[in-house]
Parts: structure tokens; C-alpha cells; sequence
């Protein structure tokens, strides 16, 4: 009868150790993979800001990305489109968008506004390929210009990707474990079953080791 006890004791040890570890890998696991789905090279910042007003037109777009961007202009580039005084908008930046040369997260598109027509909405699409894992991305943002106004920046809305993932700025961290490495959750894991196993072991050794009594009674 106390073997029985001292078996199903042991095997409900190691039951919860393995279901401690498989969560807290599970967690790691799925905070990595959600990390890698909200980055790519997703725009997080413009010049002009995005939904700002400026009181003049600028003569380049920059946009500044979550990761380095492959610079062929097939894979990523700037599309700007301005007031044109008609119904559609007009295509206005000039050639391919370029990549930056000593910040890979960076890049710039020339512009060429219609002088009669500078006020107005403006909007920018990109599209970008990650120089890091190939992950391609794409989204679009405007920025207002108004010349009669005094510039008042608006207030700045999240990036929006066709990811349908919110951007997270470089530098900070949405993951519910402060940044801990997943190789110290996997190791906090199996140390848990370990200590679960050595200690489910030990109880049914005591458990069932005869006492020096007993032996002595035995041998008598």
C-alpha cells in the first residue's frame, strides 16, 4: 500500500515539473515569435513627421526603419504622392528612394512638389525587404503641408504596416519578462524539474528505507 502512495506521489512530481517547464517555454517561445513579427524593417519615424503640419514643402522624404533595409530599390523604396489641384493625387518624388550608406535603417527619396499646388496632404507609401531575415513589409503615413499656418506638429500616430502589427520603438520592450534571455527561462525550467524529481525521490526513499530497528528485529 505504501509503495502504491510513494509511486503515485513521485509521478505527480514529475507531472508538475514538466508542466512548469513546458509553460514557461511555451511563454519564451511565443514572446520570440511575436518580437519577430512586430519588427522587420517597419517605418517607426519621418522627416517631415509623420501626421505633421509644416508651413513649407520639403525637397526629400526620409523614413527611419526597426531594422536594416536591403537597398535594392525593387525591394524597398519611397512612393510620395502630393496635392495637385485635382481630383487624384500626383506622384511626386523622383527616381528610387536611396538607402543610407552610414545608417542602413535609413532612407531618403527626392521630391519635386507642384509649386501651384504645395498645400495639402501628402502621403507616402514604402515598402521594404529587411537586410537581416528578408522579411518583407509595406505601409503608408501623410504629413500636411500648410503654408498660411504656423507649423504645430500633430500629434504623432502609430506606424501602420500590412503586418497589422503596432510598432514597437527600437529600445523598448513589450515582453512580460523584462528581456530575460529564453535560454534562462528554458534553464529556470529544468531546474524546477529537477529539484521537483530530487525531491519526489527522496521522500519515497525515506519512505520506504527500513529503520535500524526494524533490521535489527529481522536479523534477531
Amino acid at each position: 500500500m505504501h509503495s502504491v502512495r510513494q509511486q503515485l506521489r513521485l509521478l505527480l512530481t514529475v507531472l508538475l515539473g514538466l508542466s512548469a517547464l513546458f509553460v514557461i517555454s511555451g511563454t519564451a517561445l511565443a514572446q520570440t515569435d511575436h518580437s519577430q513579427l512586430t519588427a522587420h524593417a517597419s517605418v517607426l519615424s519621418a522627416i517631415p513627421a509623420i501626421g505633421s503640419t509644416i508651413t513649407q514643402a520639403p525637397t526629400t522624404v526620409t523614413v527611419t526603419t526597426a531594422e536594416n533595409i536591403n537597398p535594392n530599390p525593387k525591394l524597398s523604396n519611397l512612393f510620395v504622392y502630393g496635392p495637385s489641384g485635382e481630383a487624384t493625387a500626383k506622384l511626386i518624388s523622383v527616381g528610387n528612394a536611396k538607402v543610407s550608406l552610414t545608417n542602413p535603417e535609413q532612407m531618403s527619396v527626392t521630391i519635386k512638389p507642384n509649386p501651384q499646388h504645395t498645400n495639402g496632404v501628402y502621403v507616402v507609401q514604402w515598402i521594404t525587404v529587411s537586410a537581416q531575415d528578408g522579411d518583407a513589409d509595406s505601409g503608408a503615413f501623410t504629413f500636411t503641408v500648410n503654408t498660411n499656418a504656423t507649423a504645430a506638429p500633430s500629434p504623432t500616430p502609430a506606424p501602420t504596416s500590412t503586418t497589422g502589427q503596432t510598432i514597437t520603438p527600437t529600445g523598448s520592450s513589450t515582453s512580460g519578462t523584462g528581456g530575460t534571455p529564453i535560454w534562462v527561462s528554458l534553464l529556470i525550467g529544468v531546474v524546477a524539474l529537477v529539484v521537483g524529481l530530487s525531491g519526489g525521490l527522496a521522500l519515497g526513499w525515506r519512505r520506504s528505507a527500513p529503520s535500524v530497528g526494524a533490521m535489527r528485529k529481522t536479523l534477531k
